[in-house]
């Protein structure tokens, strides 16, 4: 964001705080009627309490702050959800399954050899959200260098924000329904010679990831996804659950909009 323009905004927005509250703007705009508006935020300690919808050219009007609102809440509130469940799961290392699943799996028994087959589907959803979510992030540092804000990137990182979810829940059905070959598996690689050869944390990954059932079936609740065994229908309809779920959200966050009222 240009200096004069981050200036001209911060400037606007304090005056608009209160005197314990922290101000920002989101370099990103969305225009309306040739103005662009951006939202900034009021926030005490890191949790935000109102916004506001300035521009840069004239004043602001009411009916058009309101019709940025729907667009740049929208967007700030998905990406950072994005951000925020995809940073965790880049934080796990891809030497956590990498390293086990490069041990041979010599065992005559089935589940043993179905725990293996779960532990690779496991790896291969973790590689197909990595990438999703490094591709949002090149997507979105490009948002930020062109500043404008338009319909496709919001139905981009809706979309983006569906397959989360979408990972999230084969992810957690795999934990869940495959909890018992799971620990075949890894009970089995503490046998072999080749387990002392793995880092502590390895170890610990592969022993662990299976435990408290109880923490993955609530998170499996809580994701509340339309469960159908077409797997294009069932994106395609928790896609527009989504759509209506996060418009329901922003309509409700216009009671915490402090200017232009």
């Amino acid at each position: 964001m240009d200096k004069k323009i981050e200036k001209l905004l911060i400037k606007k927005a304090k005056k608009l705080s209160k005197w314990y509250e922290g101000v920002f703007v989101n370099p990103i705009f969305w225009e309306v009627n040739g103005k662009p508006y951006y939202m900034a935020g009021f926030t005490v300690g890191n949790n935000p309490k109102a916004t506001a919808y300035l521009t840069t050219i004239g004043e602001e009007v009411k009916e058009e702050a309101y019709s940025a609102q729907s667009s740049l809440s929208l967007m700030a509130d998905t990406s950072n959800n994005i951000f925020s469940i995809g940073g965790d799961h880049l934080k796990i290392d891809t030497a956590y399954y990498t390293g086990p699943l490069a041990i041979s799996v010599n065992s005559t028994e089935n589940s043993v050899a179905e725990g293996h087959k779960a532990f690779q589907k496991l790896w291969g959803v973790q590689q197909k959200f990595n990438q999703l979510v490094n591709e949002y992030q090149s997507f979105y540092d490009n948002l930020l260098l062109r500043e404008r804000l338009t319909q496709s990137d919001i139905d981009y990182t809706i979309e983006t924000a569906n397959w989360v979810n979408l990972y999230q829940y084969e992810t957690l059905s795999i934990l869940l329904t495959q909890n018992s070959v799971l620990r075949s598996y890894s009970g089995h690689l503490e046998t072999t010679k080749e387990w002392k050869s793995l880092s502590k944390d390895q170890r610990t990954f592969v022993t662990k990831v299976t435990d408290n059932r109880t923490k993955m079936e609530e998170g499996l609740r809580n994701l509340a996804l339309i469960e159908v065994d077409n797997p294009e229908k069932m994106v395609e309809l928790n896609l527009e659950k989504a759509k209506n779920n996060l418009k329901s959200g922003i309509e409700k966050q216009k009671e915490h909009i402090r200017y232009p009222v």
